[in-house]
């Protein structure tokens, strides 16, 4: 007599919600930090603030975000493993190289920059921008190289984790700037109304930068999605999952809708696109929409099967 036998092996989800959290952080940092070498490298006086506030940003979201990724590993001391223990051909071994070297130019470039020394605030955050980059690029590139699962499975994956990431930092950094012009208008307190109107304008030019980056997000999606329909069944199943399955309400409507597609529509509505309390509410929205995006990414793209 002929039997079928059948196994119901249960998949492990062994990036969890620890590890998208950390990517989210890296994500923000890196955003603040690369708009912030960015405001200082121009040289123009009125981005000063904006590269003060990315620099505070990057104290605050750095000191913390590495907590996370030492804590999921469970035996903490592993993590010396990586440093000695490299490996040229591994992401997370170049992921340790900048997470240790990125720290020591960014610290002298922030100093520098609130002892307004200029000259060396400039050269060392020249030199922290590759860095910068990579310190967070390298996440997308853990996921790309993971061709067991669909989902993270393509060459995009570090430009889409780039892209987001100048999204939410930008997003943190206008946030911040409109509290802080709102509490300077309340106090009265700047030097002249063209000293207001240019504040007013440097942040408006924030939320263009933002839908920028927010259209780039589109457009990867759009273009993942379109390759997954046409590969393998579970690249299928991987696609409808994220736009009209059980992630949907969070990573199609969250992410993708209140995220990045609505912040965008919103700069084609004259008097809309300059209002400061329309931008401060999409401003959330972008920080919610890159966090789904990393938790549907990071840990939902591991619901799909090993192939």
């Amino acid at each position: 007599m002929d039997m079928n036998v059948l196994y119901n092996v249960p998949h492990e989800i062994p990036l969890t919600i620890a590890i998208a959290t950390y990517f989210y952080m890296v994500g923000l940092h890196a955003g603040c930090s690369l708009l912030s070498i960015g405001a200082t490298l121009t040289g123009k006086k009125e981005y000063k603030p904006i590269a003060k506030i990315g620099a505070i940003g990057v104290i605050i979201l750095f000191s913390t975000a590495p907590i996370l990724l030492v804590v999921d590993l469970g035996q903490p001391l592993r993590f010396w493993y990586l440093m000695t223990r490299g490996n040229s051909t591994s992401p997370l071994t170049w992921g340790s190289v900048f997470l240790c070297s990125y720290p020591i130019t960014t610290t002298i470039y922030i100093v520098m920059l609130f002892k307004n020394n200029m000259k060396y605030a400039k050269i060392f955050g020249a030199i922290s921008l590759p860095l910068a980059i990579g310190v967070h690029a390298y996440t997308g590139f853990v996921l790309s190289m993971g061709i067991s699962r669909v989902a993270w499975s393509t060459s995009l994956m570090p430009i889409y984790f780039l892209s987001s990431a100048m999204v939410s930092g930008i997003a943190l950094m206008t946030l911040i700037g409109i509290i802080r012009h709102w509490t300077k208008n309340r106090k009265d307190s700047w030097a002249d109304e063209h000293e207001k109107e240019t504040d007013n304008g440097l942040l408006i030019n924030l939320t263009r930068l933002a839908g920028v980056f927010m259209i780039l997000n589109l457009f990867i999606v759009f273009t993942e999605q379109v390759n997954m329909r046409f590969e393998s069944e579970e690249a299928v199943e991987a696609a409808k999952m994220l736009l009209t399955g059980h992630l949907s309400s969070l990573y199609a409507y969250v992410d993708l809708g209140l995220g990045n597609l609505l912040p965008v529509l919103a700069m084609a509505v004259p008097g809309v696109n300059k209002n400061l309390k329309v931008w401060a509410v999409l401003m959330v929205f972008a920080l919610i929409g890159v966090y789904i995006m990393r938790y549907t990414v990071t840990v939902g793209g591991q619901f799909i099967p090993i192939m």
